[in-house]
């Protein structure tokens, strides 16, 4: 009975494969990389030409270094010996072979984040860079859909995970890249995604590996669907245990089948549903055996081990001034949680002070209110004198799929299809491009 069930699944799984194709041939998108920096500096490698719509400004060879900065309008490259400097709002930076590559310096990631850093980056593909209506030098990386996914796939759910976790994460990034660009749901004046958490995490080459590359050629142009349809397919670094319902994370958004469930992150799924205070304490205080917990999955890497349970402690006197904001409120007394999801994420609260209060909705904006931000809003406090710990489980908005428990299914020789059968229930496979 377990095969044919089983058998079904994957039937399931497999059957839209041969529907029709979304895109024609593969296509190209713009990602906005930096948007925070008045100056790039960058060397090139392979070779490389500047540009003004179709005319030639400059060739620069391998190994050139240049800056890059603007001024009244005006996008403005220098190298060791030249100043090119044209009265345009835009230029374009393009390689002249397959190997060329720019290494940027100094690149904000996270920015707004608790894990915000700069770090030097290796991109490939046409870099435009455009002063944007806000008058800030905007630089956006142009390439094809296949190669944009080999950076994003193992900065979201790291190059050394087992190939299945990482097949499964680079059929859901492309699920959410091509609902991006269908939908231009991330989509500005120069671009169709960004490069940080508010779309997804797009790096460049730098951590690439050979099976993360292999991930995405393995997996080339598939995506999910519901009822034939592209979904996006939403996923977060640790669920904590459980997932959450999308209703209570985005409101505004399609409440396709497979986000109206709420299950634990195990083989029977079955488990307590966390609405009320003390089941989610008690959920948060236990180690409950799911895929996601690393105590019960010795694989699971170091960056989920520190976000299954956490914690952090506050002076009261810090934590009623960020509380607080511009009002005026004294002392921090407590949060009173009005409505918990089922896998214990907070999504609205009262906070009161001794002289005030206000009441907030939002997961993503009760973690904000703190600086940093909360890894998630599945959380209970205790107060011991004048400090407040924050007691709290997973790390994200905890919809779709647990990269975590991607990770430990994963290694125990899950296959990417059932992987994401199992959080994305009611989800099939679609083929976007045409069949060669």
């Amino acid at each position: 009975m377990k095969n044919i069930k089983l058998l079904l699944a994957l039937l399931s799984i497999m059957g839209n494969l041969w529907a029709q194709p979304i895109f024609n041939s593969e296509p190209k998108v713009r990602v906005r990389i930096i948007n925070t920096l008045d100056t790039l500096n960058a060397t090139l490698a392979g070779g490389w030409s500047l540009k003004v719509e179709d005319s030639l400004i400059a060739s620069f060879p391998d190994s050139s270094v240049i800056m890059i900065t603007h001024s009244e309008g005006r996008v403005i490259v220098l190298d060791s010996i030249r100043i090119f400097s044209e009265d345009v709002s835009s230029l374009l930076l393009k390689g002249l072979s397959d190997i060329s590559t720019a290494h940027i310096q100094d690149v904000p990631y996270g920015v707004g984040w608790w894990w915000a850093g700069i770090e030097d980056r290796i991109y490939e593909g046409d870099i435009h860079l455009y002063i944007d209506s806000d008058h800030d030098l905007c630089t956006t990386i142009q390439l094809p859909l296949e190669t944009y996914l080999k950076g994003v796939v193992p900065y979201e759910i790291g190059p050394t995970s087992p190939l299945e976790a990482l097949k499964a994460q680079a059929v859901a990034a492309r699920s959410e890249a091509v609902i991006a660009l269908t939908s231009k749901l991330y989509s500005g004046e120069h671009h169709d995604l960004t490069s940080d958490v508010e779309c997804q995490v797009f790096s460049g080459n730098k951590r690439r590996s050979q099976s993360s590359d292999q991930a995405v050629d393995e997996t080339r142009g598939l995506i999910i669907s519901e009822k034939g349809q592209p979904m996006n397919a939403y996923y977060a670094s640790n669920c904590g245990g459980r997932n959450e319902l999308i209703k209570n994370v985005w409101p505004d958004r399609p409440r396709l089948e497979s986000y109206e469930v709420s299950l634990p992150d195990n083989p029977s799924r079955k488990g307590p549903r966390l609405f009320r205070n003390w089941k989610a304490k008690h959920w948060i205080k236990k180690s409950p055996d799911v895929f996601c917990n690393p105590e019960f999955e010795p694989a699971l890497p170091e960056w989920s081990r520190r976000n299954f349970r956490w914690e952090r402690s506050f002076d009261i006197a810090e934590l009623s001034a960020m509380l607080s904001g511009d009002q005026d409120f004294g002392l921090f007394k407590k949060v009173k949680v009005l409505n918990r999801g089922p896998s214990g994420r907070i999504y609205k609260a009262q906070f009161v002070f001794e002289s005030g209060s206000y009441s907030i909705d939002g997961e993503l904006a009760i973690r904000q209110l703190f600086s940093p931000s909360l890894r998630s809003s599945n959380f209970y406090y205790k107060r011991n004198g004048e400090v407040i710990t924050l007691y709290g489980a997973g790390w994200g908005h905890g919809v779709g799929m647990c990269q975590s428990g991607a990770v430990a299914q994963a290694s125990k020789g899950t296959g990417f299809e059932q992987i994401l059968k199992h959080y994305y229930s009611k989800a099939d496979l679609l083929n976007i491009y045409p069949e060669k």
